[in-house]
C-alpha cells in the first residue's frame, strides 16, 4: 500500500489507495481528469504522426504489431533486470521468440479492413519499421534506434507529468469531500 511520509510523523496510507475514496475523488473530478487524459492521448498521437510521417491508422497497426510481438516476453509486473539486457533491450536471442502477427490478426484486433491493413503493413515494411517474415509481421529491432528511443523518452516524461497532474487533481477532490 502506498504511504505518505512527513518528517516526524507516522506514515499514513494514501487515501487514494482505498478504491471507494479513489472512485469518489474521480467522480468529483471526472471532467478535469478526462480532459487531461484525452489531452495526453491526442498529443501523443499527433506527435507520433508528425515525427514518423504516418497517419493514425498506420500508427495503430504499428503499435499493435509491436505490442503483440513482444507481449509474452514482458508479462505484467516484470522488472527490467529479469527481462532486459544492460542496454535496456530484449536480448538479441529473443528475436526468434518475437511472435509474428499475420494480416488476419491485425485486421481482427484493429477492425481495419483487410486491404487497408495490408497496404499499411507494406508501407511500414517499406519504411523499415516492420519485417515481413514467413510467419507474419515483426518489428524491425534494428530500426528502433535512435528515432524511437528519443521519442519514447520524451513520451515517458510527458506521460509521468500527466499522471502526476491527475494524482494532484484526485487528491484535491479527495480533500474537498
Amino acid at each position: 500500500m502506498d504511504q505518505r511520509v512527513s518528517p516526524g510523523k507516522t506514515p499514513q496510507p494514501d487515501p487514494l489507495s482505498d478504491p471507494a475514496r479513489f472512485e469518489a475523488a474521480f467522480d468529483r473530478s471526472f471532467s478535469l481528469v478526462a480532459f487531461m487524459m484525452n489531452r495526453h492521448l491526442v498529443d501523443h498521437m499527433v506527435r507520433s504522426s508528425r515525427r514518423f510521417g504516418i497517419d493514425f491508422e498506420t500508427l495503430v497497426i504499428w503499435a499493435v504489431v509491436a505490442h503483440q510481438n513482444a507481449a509474452h516476453l514482458m508479462p505484467p509486473g516484470s522488472l527490467p533486470s529479469s527481462i532486459l539486457n544492460d542496454a535496456g533491450r530484449l536480448p538479441a536471442s529473443t528475436t526468434p521468440q518475437l511472435r509474428p502477427l499475420r494480416l488476419r490478426d491485425v485486421t481482427q484486433i484493429t477492425g481495419i479492413p483487410r486491404e487497408t491493413a495490408r497496404r499499411k503493413l507494406k508501407a511500414l515494411g517499406d519504411a523499415g519499421w516492420l519485417l515481413d517474415t514467413k510467419a507474419g509481421w515483426i518489428v524491425n529491432r534494428d530500426r528502433v534506434e535512435p528515432d524511437l528511443r528519443s521519442f519514447t523518452l520524451e513520451t515517458a516524461r510527458r506521460y509521468l507529468a500527466t499522471a502526476n497532474d491527475v494524482v494532484q487533481v484526485l487528491r484535491d477532490a479527495d480533500r474537498a469531500r
